[in-house]
């Protein structure tokens, strides 16, 4: 196949208005992008799930049986996230059964608090974490990027079928 001027000009017309409409979407996100934040009172705040994970090497059990030190795991119920954090707490009979103060990525990206209860194998945990996280959650667009997305998408409707005209009288035969 033999491309001519006009397909070379349609596909370069293609790609620039594709790569425009893209700019438009990051931009509109950008400006009208709202950050949520989720706390302790909401329910997204609400931690129920399993939670998996390492001691780190600073993690010592006394005698009497508590333990505290770093934790780097992750948790997953409804959303996965990894978690990194201190505990402290009581290990009997290879049962830890305590608190977790850390942070938390991913889903939810702040500090989490809660209680850890499960088995502890060779500084390995596994078991349960019951708490509340609070921090940034998803990116949403306000009433007025909506509006500017809507507008967005008719201009890209527009744009293309007037290149395409324009493209289609134009005389290419130089």
């Amino acid at each position: 196949m033999d491309l001519d001027r006009k397909t070379v000009v349609q596909i370069v017309v293609s790609v620039v208005a594709v790569a425009l409409f893209i700019t438009g979407l990051v931009v509109v996100t950008g400006a009208y992008g709202e950050t949520e934040t989720v706390g302790p009172d909401d329910e997204e705040g609400q931690l129920d799930g399993q939670l998996s994970g390492d001691f780190d090497g600073q993690f010592e059990v006394a005698d009497d049986g508590t333990a505290s030190g770093g934790f780097s795991g992750t948790y997953d119920n409804s959303i996965e996230a990894p978690i990194d954090g201190q505990v402290n707490g009581t290990v009997e009979d290879g049962v830890f059964t305590g608190t977790l103060d850390g942070s938390m990525s991913g889903a939810i990206d702040g500090n989490v608090t809660g209680e850890m209860n499960g088995t502890v194998d060779d500084g390995s945990f596994d078991g349960t974490l019951v708490g509340t996280a609070e921090g940034e959650t998803r990116t949403t667009l306000s009433g007025n990027g909506g509006l500017a997305l809507i507008t967005l998408i008719v201009g890209y409707i527009i744009f293309l079928p007037v290149m395409g005209y324009a493209i289609e009288r134009h005389d290419f035969e130089e």
